[in-house]
């Protein structure tokens, strides 16, 4: 805090700037908040909190995206002298049902219960002379195994690596009964058959009702950055692997080495699923991306009247016009579309992988809905939104002479 104090005393020996000095030496660190308080050729006190606040971010981290919009909406509402925020405006300035269109959801609004997710897995249907044929295969063993009090608890991912073995056992179980000429052997075919169509749905229920998965996908935590996103890169790889496992046996005898090896590391599987809790990638990018719509698309309609009122005459260039710049500048330039850049690479990373989810037939209808709404047609709507606020302000800087530069 010492240094807050010392850039406190330090600013009070510089009480009073003039606005035109102040833009021409480029000292301008808040331009925003001096237009909202003074008219050219008028005198202003320079506010010491700008620097205060721009030293105690540096202590306790970044704002968030909706802090950020905050400043960046209130920063705009004081040059224009005009209210920007949706509480400021009568049904008659900005009906409801504008809104309702423009706004998108959170993705913790929109995972679906776990009652909607859920595929249920029939068990293997084994009687006892049927038990006591296979005891000289491992089968005999893994099957017990399903039966214990742990075995009956099982996780989604433990159970996933359940099924992997016995997968693996069943063909190999088959193979050494064949070469016997056991008659048993048409039996465990058939099981593992039945094993084998099962599958998707039990690797259905890792990526549906996993505790990890749904925080990855529906619960954001700490807010997207624009950098040094926790596990992020991580997470990318660990929903492909994730991805990967949804492949097993094509035919009989034959393995994806890859997969099976995955799936029986116990540690690994385990591992990936606590990457994607620990950072939350999909639901940070969801909440972010609704976030920026739905501030942007109030801002952009009340935004737009605003700035044409802007006089620019002849394209000259207004003290007023040049502040709106600076704001755009340091505010959405420099702060919010960094955090959408990171926001579309990671989206465009993952985008391969929503496709294929959203068009996996194992998985539950509402479960795709989630996916298709954030993933998909949300990004659209989310980009569409973003674009239309960057061509307002280019309309505005191109009648006003200005570009989008550092002030």
């Amino acid at each position: 805090m010492w240094m807050v104090a010392e850039a406190y005393t330090r600013m009070r020996r510089h009480k009073y700037v003039n606005v035109k000095s102040m833009i021409d030496s480029k000292c301008l660190y808040d331009a925003n908040r001096c237009a909202a308080n003074v008219m050219v050729g008028k005198t202003i006190r320079l506010v010491s909190v700008v620097m205060a606040v721009s030293l105690l971010q540096g202590c306790f981290g970044a704002p968030s995206i909706d802090d950020t919009m905050d400043e960046y909406t209130a920063r705009l509402s004081r040059v224009l002298d005009k209210p920007l925020t949706q509480e400021a405006f009568s049904q008659e300035a900005l009906p409801d049902s504008t809104l309702a269109t423009s706004n998108i959801a959170l993705p913790s609004h929109t995972y679906p219960t776990l009652a909607e997710l859920g595929n249920n897995v029939t068990p293997l249907n084994i009687n006892i002379r049927e038990f006591y044929a296979i005891q000289d295969c491992e089968l005999g063993r893994i099957v017990a195994e399903r039966n214990t009090a742990l075995g009956k608890t099982q996780l989604p991912s433990q159970r996933l690596q359940y099924e992997h073995r016995l997968l693996n056992v069943l063909a190999n179980c088959e193979a050494r009964l064949q070469a016997a000429d056991n008659p048993i052997a048409s039996t465990v075919a058939a099981w593992r058959k039945q094993k084998q169509a099962q599958y998707q749905s039990v690797w259905a229920n890792v990526v549906q009702t996993s505790t990890e998965m749904k925080l990855g996908l529906s619960m954001a935590g700490a807010p997207l950055q624009a950098s040094e996103n926790k596990d992020a890169k991580a997470t990318v790889n660990a929903l492909n692997f994730i991805n990967g496992l949804a492949e097993t046996l094509k035919q009989k005898n034959v393995v994806n080495t890859n997969v099976e090896a995955s799936a029986n590391n116990n540690g690994e599987l385990e591992q990936q699923l606590q990457i994607i809790a620990s950072s939350r990638l999909p639901a940070k990018l969801w909440q972010t991306q609704a976030v920026l719509n739905n501030r942007l698309a109030l801002l952009n309609q009340v935004l737009a009247p605003a700035l044409n009122n802007v006089k620019c005459e002849n394209g000259i260039d207004s003290d007023k016009a040049t502040i709106l710049r600076n704001v755009f500048y340091l505010y959405f330039i420099e702060e919010i579309q960094p955090i959408a850049s990171t926001l579309n690479s990671y989206h465009y990373q993952l985008q391969p992988l929503w496709k294929q989810w959203a068009e996996n037939a194992a998985l539950s209808a509402p479960f795709k809905a989630h996916i298709r709404t954030h993933a998909i047609d949300n990004f659209v709507q989310y980009s569409a939104t973003m674009k239309a606020h960057v061509s307002l302000w280019q309309d505005f800087l191109g009648r006003c002479n200005l570009s989008p530069t550092a002030p």
